[in-house]
């Protein structure tokens, strides 16, 4: 049985939650510690250490830092201790030196889509192979084509009765009121909110929009034609285009080919 076998089990519950957390590895020690190499600790979003052990309490507050720091940038970090060191208020010296890595573990962003068609069924099956919990709300007769989503809603749902967080809407419902769903999303604060329209719709949703209250600023949240320019075709290369523009958002890309970034990196090396 592992040693850390309690650890794991606490991090099985913590993904079941879909609560963020950051885990602790010792990889690297010198001389005196009373942590040894593997090591590890499990600590929430603020810092607190869940379960596990890396060290005394200086060790612990350094790491607790590291913990907040690496789950609000979304990166893993290292994070070397000097157990001889006076600033750290050890009091008794160790007299070595330790390393720790942190990983953060991270909310997966939600995905809730309201509408049905192929596209829909498209871009729910690849927005999960892409690690987006998803969440669609579809007729009752549309139940069985969607296997693979998170959760499925039948039930009218208004953004007032959402009760999870929502990091992405995708409206593709063609219906008059899109207007109206599209303001409570953006009021709501979901970070991004897309429309499946034409640009003539587009634009009677923005006047819509901009009449009730909704500012320049908001609208950089809004996401109307949905999806990036591939001049798509098909439902699929449709479906394709609208969760490029998440990743894009997601991931802070700008949608540019690789290859004119490349060029635009390469006058910069030699200018």
């Amino acid at each position: 049985m592992s040693r850390h076998k309690d650890l794991f089990d606490k991090i099985g519950e913590l993904e079941a939650a879909d609560t963020p957390y950051g885990l602790a590895t010792i990889f690297m020690v010198q001389g005196s510690s009373s942590g040894k190499v593997g090591d590890k600790a499990l600590y929430d979003a603020n810092g607190r250490r869940i379960i596990g052990y890396i060290g005394g309490g200086c060790i612990e507050n350094r790491v607790a830092a590291t913990v907040q720091e690496a789950i609000a940038e979304g990166k893993p970090k290292t994070v070397n201790i000097d157990l001889d060191s006076d600033e750290m208020g050890m009091g008794i010296p160790c007299g070595g030196y330790m390393s720790v890595i942190v990983e953060p573990q991270l909310k997966v962003p939600t995905l809730l889509v309201r509408g049905m068609g192929r596209a829909v069924e498209v871009l729910c099956q690849m927005a999960h192979t892409l690690n987006f919990k998803v969440v669609v709300q579809t007729p009752e007769e549309e139940v069985e084509r969607y296997p693979d989503v998170d959760k499925i809603i039948t039930d009218p749902l208004e953004m007032d009765d959402i009760d999870f967080d929502v990091n992405y809407f995708v409206l593709a419902t063609h219906h008059r009121d899109d207007d109206r769903i599209s303001c409570e999303a953006i009021k709501r604060g979901i970070p991004f909110v897309a429309v499946v329209a034409s640009g003539k719709k587009t634009g009677i949703i923005i006047d819509y929009l901009r009449e009730n209250g909704i500012t320049d600023k908001d609208l950089e949240r809004f996401h109307a034609p949905a999806g990036l320019d591939l001049e798509a075709k098909t439902a699929e290369e449709i479906a394709l285009s609208i969760l490029s523009e998440m990743v894009m958002h997601r991931n802070g890309g700008t949608g540019h080919p690789l290859r004119s970034m490349s060029a635009v990196e390469s006058e910069k090396e030699t200018s």
